[in-house]
């Protein structure tokens, strides 16, 4: 495994944790560390993300419902995943940009760039199917 992978991690991991943190306390504020989308949501995941006044920074601890294991081509791969906290679909759509179950395979535009209007479509047509009543 890269030598940079789980440190990269935990540092991906903080504004979620201190999102976390202030919702707990019942605060308003924020903080924006852009690492923190190489970690991805796993609401059962065990992780813990607490401020260590003794390394003056966040320490992000793993349980073993963090990582998670795939088999891709006959190659076994593993994630880190930490927990935004319980969410609505609503929450995770809008704060974080996805909903649970909807994967964007196969979409690519002609150049074979990721194509963002088909990410956007296909997220709103899931959540509708999901929310509208007939």
């Amino acid at each position: 495994m890269n030598k940079f992978y789980i440190p990269l991690s935990i540092v991906a991991a903080a504004p979620v944790a201190l999102t976390i943190i202030a919702d707990s306390k019942g605060s308003k504020e924020a903080v924006m560390l852009p690492l923190i989308d190489s970690a991805n949501h796993l609401q059962e995941a065990d992780s813990v993300i607490e401020f260590d006044p003794s390394v003056d920074g966040f320490v992000l601890s793993l349980g073993r419902k963090c990582l998670v294991k795939d088999v891709d081509d006959g190659r076994e791969r593993a994630q880190v995943c930490i927990s935004y906290g319980v969410r609505k679909d609503s929450e995770l759509l809008l704060n974080y940009g996805f909903l649970r179950g909807v994967t964007m395979d196969g979409i690519k535009s002609d150049d074979g760039d990721v194509d963002r209007s088909q990410i956007r479509q296909r997220l709103a047509e899931a959540f509708l199917e999901r929310y509208s009543s007939d």
